[in-house]
Order: C-alpha cells, then sequence, then structure tokens
C-alpha cells in the first residue's frame, strides 16, 4: 500500500512519515486473519453467543472467558446489547453505566436497538443480530495498541484522506482506486473511534482488567468516504 501517498495528501510532515509507516506495517501484520476471524464469528457463532448469555450479563467475556475473541471490544459502552445505553453524569463527566436496560418492558430500551427494532435489545433475537455485526471486535482490541487520550489527539485532513495520531498508534482513512473501482482505505489503529473530534470528549471507557487501546483495522472496501 502506498503510505506516502495518504500521508502526504492529508498533508502529515515529512518528518512524521517514517514513524508512521513503520506502525502502519505493524497494524498490518497484526491484523492478519483478523476480518476472516470476525466474519467467522459473526455468520456462524452469533446465535450461539446469544444463547449463552444470561438476561443480566453485560458481554460474553463475562461468562465465557475462553471464548474472549469472539465478543465485542472491552469497553463499558459497549454491551452485549448494544453501544448506546444511557450514560449518567459523574463528577469527571458524562460516563457510560452498566447494568442498563434490564427491565424487559423497558419501552425506551426497545425504542434505541436501531440493529433488530421492535425487540428488546437483551432478547436472544437482537444479541444475535448484535454479534451478526460486531462479534470478533474484542481480537481486533487485543491486537490493538494502548493510547492516552490525555495526551492529544492529532488530525491531518486533505485531498480526501484522514490521518489520526495518538502516541504510538497511527490511522489512515483515505479515498482512493483499485482497479479503476472506488474504495475506502481504512488501515492502521481505530483512534477515530475513541473520542470525539469535535469536543475532545472521550467517548470509550475500558471495563474493570482492560486498558483502553486503539484496535486494529485493515480494509479497503468498495465505496466512497
Amino acid at each position: 500500500m502506498n503510505y506516502i501517498k495518504h500521508l502526504r495528501a492529508a498533508g502529515v510532515p515529512d518528518h512524521y512519515h517514517p514513524v508512521a509507516i513503520a506502525a502502519l506495517e505493524g497494524a498490518r501484520e497484526r491484523a492478519q486473519g483478523l476480518t476472516w476471524a470476525k466474519w467467522r464469528v459473526r455468520l456462524f457463532k452469533a446465535g450461539k453467543i446469544a444463547r449463552l448469555l444470561p438476561w443480566a450479563a453485560e458481554r460474553l467475556v463475562d461468562v465465557r472467558p475462553d471464548l474472549a475473541d469472539w465478543d465485542i471490544a472491552p469497553m463499558v459502552n459497549i454491551t452485549a446489547h448494544g453501544d448506546n445505553v444511557p450514560w449518567v453524569e459523574t463528577p469527571e463527566g458524562g460516563r457510560p453505566a452498566p447494568g442498563q436496560w434490564l427491565d424487559p418492558a423497558d419501552a425506551q430500551a426497545v425504542a434505541a436497538n436501531y440493529w433488530l427494532p421492535g425487540t428488546h435489545p437483551r432478547s436472544p433475537e437482537s444479541r444475535k443480530a448484535w454479534y451478526r455485526r460486531n462479534a470478533g471486535e474484542y481480537r481486533a482490541w487485543r491486537l490493538g495498541v494502548p493510547v492516552d487520550l490525555s495526551t492529544g489527539v492529532q488530525v491531518w485532513r486533505g485531498n480526501g484522506a484522514t490521518v489520526y495520531r495518538c502516541g504510538d498508534a497511527w490511522q489512515v482513512i483515505a479515498q482512493d482506486k483499485l482497479l479503476f473501482i472506488p474504495v475506502v482505505v481504512r488501515v492502521g489503529y481505530e483512534i477515530s473511534n475513541l473520542w470525539r473530534e469535535s469536543d475532545g470528549a472521550q467517548l470509550w471507557f475500558p471495563i474493570p482488567g482492560a486498558d483502553l487501546r486503539a484496535p486494529v483495522t485493515w480494509s479497503v472496501l468498495p465505496g466512497r468516504a
């Protein structure tokens, strides 16, 4: 992959190029087999995961740590029943809270279920649909790079490319062409999902025993950025 093309398009200064390329090459090596591992679980194991989860469970790793790589990322805001549970206010600001949507008759929970409308997010049917979308993200997190958002995120953007850097993690999102077919390049480490660029607010919060990492990502898919 022509990393230099995307780095230059976004306006990343030349002196950063060697470390950026080293980080992106590292991500490419870590991501070997990741796409198949994700889709194998999503296509063939989502129903089994749903059956393994008690109603009150927050994620698969809580009940089957041996199947952790099948699970979602170990973040409080990403649960077995979705990623848009209500947040609570704390002295440090808004935070996701575990133990949401436990009432089977909770109409607000059903209304928030965009991945299987009309069902309760903790129902087996809904969880199967959710893991069809997101299973295997724990593995991407495990292979990712720890980051400290308090150090800040650098962003360069221009000419169809965006580059993010946080510590040792780099991410490239770019528009490109493959045999004249428009493709979206999304490679490196998923810094862009961890925080909100408009105000710098942190969006991912690790569960106890986990750390904040930018999950590894490596995809070149047809489409437009």
